[in-house]
């Protein structure tokens, strides 16, 4: 039975995470008013309100592809860091520091090498340390066991819950709207998409429908007769304080990465300093598990021995959105009109959601863009099949 409280709107957005809102904020911008975003729980509820926050190409897929679009992402996070302050009063923790990445034995060596050497195909100023030097920048966080590693300055980090916040508010100053609900299926009228339902039967109406659904996205295969080839996968966080934490000299300095094991400590300006990072196929399972101290602790601890369990002060996990291929699912749906996609980010989803946006909302409102997304274009869904479910 219908709600009493239909609405309608120019684009109805499913999803309130950092995709969405970075599409209804682009939108709006745009000069599109009329937007409505739909989401079952909160802003931010799942992995943008969860992420370390590091604006980075390299912590999923390093498809050349896909690489080739980061300096365009971090362009819009630049300029967002900027602009959103002054619509919003919301300081997102916008901050660019070192970056370390470290060796211990042979195998890490290389890693951190190579590493080096395609950062240098790509253009970017990277730099050699021996274990001392690494040291040095560290504060002294580093263990004199670290042998060497790759320095950067390539990679900003946010508080991307603050991030995600804050851009949904500039877009909401603009007129976009929150609707609370689960959508649960389409409208289509004469084979084209004319809204959104809702669990309780609310019907959003819209000419335009963008899916942004992250680990959830698979629930839309049915409404589409496409099956979308994005799973969740499970990440969980450990964040610590420091040593005498009211004296900021205390504080990690730099970012650091064990390329031997894994781990990563990554300070953050506004936030607790993240210990990261896991990631595993658990379902949709998104509670905190005793695996994320057992995984996390020896690997950051082995870069410094300022990390104990005794500094943690809490832990969390979420679900990303895990493509089939590696890489994210942004346009318009196989076998539709008006019906985007943006999806299957999996851990880059802060880092590439202000391209995704900006490109969304430039396709939807004059029929082209400035950025040629082709390497993460929705077309390859084509090539997962369709569910066999409209008859």
């Amino acid at each position: 039975m219908a709600s009493s409280s239909n609405t309608s709107a120019s684009v109805v957005i499913v999803g309130g995470g950092i995709i969405g809102c970075m599409c209804a904020y682009y939108l709006t911008r745009a000069g599109v008013r009329d937007v409505v975003l739909i989401e079952a729980e909160s802003i931010a509820f799942g992995a943008s309100g969860y992420s370390a926050g590091i604006l980075t190409p390299y912590s999923g897929s390093n498809d050349s592809g896909l690489l080739s679009l980061s300096a365009f992402a971090l362009e819009l996070h630049a300029a967002l860091a900027e602009e959103l302050p002054q619509i919003t009063g919301i300081d997102h923790g916008y901050d660019l520091k070192p970056y370390l990445r470290c060796a211990f034995e042979e195998h890490g060596y290389d890693e951190a090498r190579k590493f080096m050497d395609d950062r240098v195909i790509e253009g970017h100023d990277v730099a050699w340390l021996s274990g001392d030097e690494a040291r040095e920048i560290s504060g002294g966080w580093l263990n004199d066991e670290v042998t060497g590693a790759c320095a950067t300055s390539i990679e900003p980090t946010v508080d991307s819950l603050l991030l995600t916040e804050s851009v949904f508010k500039a877009a909401e100053l603009s007129g976009a709207r929150l609707v609370n609900g689960r959508a649960t299926g389409l409208i289509t009228t004469g084979g084209r998409v004319s809204g959104v339902v809702l669990d309780d039967g609310m019907r959003v109406f819209a000419d335009v429908v963008v899916l942004a659904m992250g680990p959830w996205s698979n629930a839309a295969s049915d409404w589409l007769d496409v099956r979308i080839p994005v799973e969740p996968q499970k990440g969980e966080l450990l964040y610590m304080h420091y040593p005498r934490d009211d004296v900021d000299e205390n504080k990690p300095p730099v970012g650091m990465h064990n390329m031997d094991d894994g781990g990563v400590i990554l300070p953050r300006r506004l936030s607790r300093t993240v210990l990261g990072a896991t990631k595993q196929e658990c379902g949709y399972d998104r509670e905190p598990s005793d695996y994320a101290w057992e995984f996390i602790l020896p690997r950051v601890s082995r870069l410094s021995s300022r990390v104990s369990a005794d500094a943690v002060t809490h832990h969390t996990a979420c679900l990303r959105p895990m493509p089939s291929d590696g890489k994210p699912y942004v346009g318009v749906v196989p076998g539709w009109e008006d019906i985007y996609i943006a999806s299957g980010h999996w851990s880059e989803g802060v880092h590439y959601g202000p391209l995704t946006g900006k490109w969304v909302a430039d396709v939807v409102v004059t029929g082209d863009s400035e950025y040629d997304i082709s390497a993460i274009s929705s077309a390859r869904i084509s090539e997962a099949g369709t569910t066999g479910h409209i008859q």
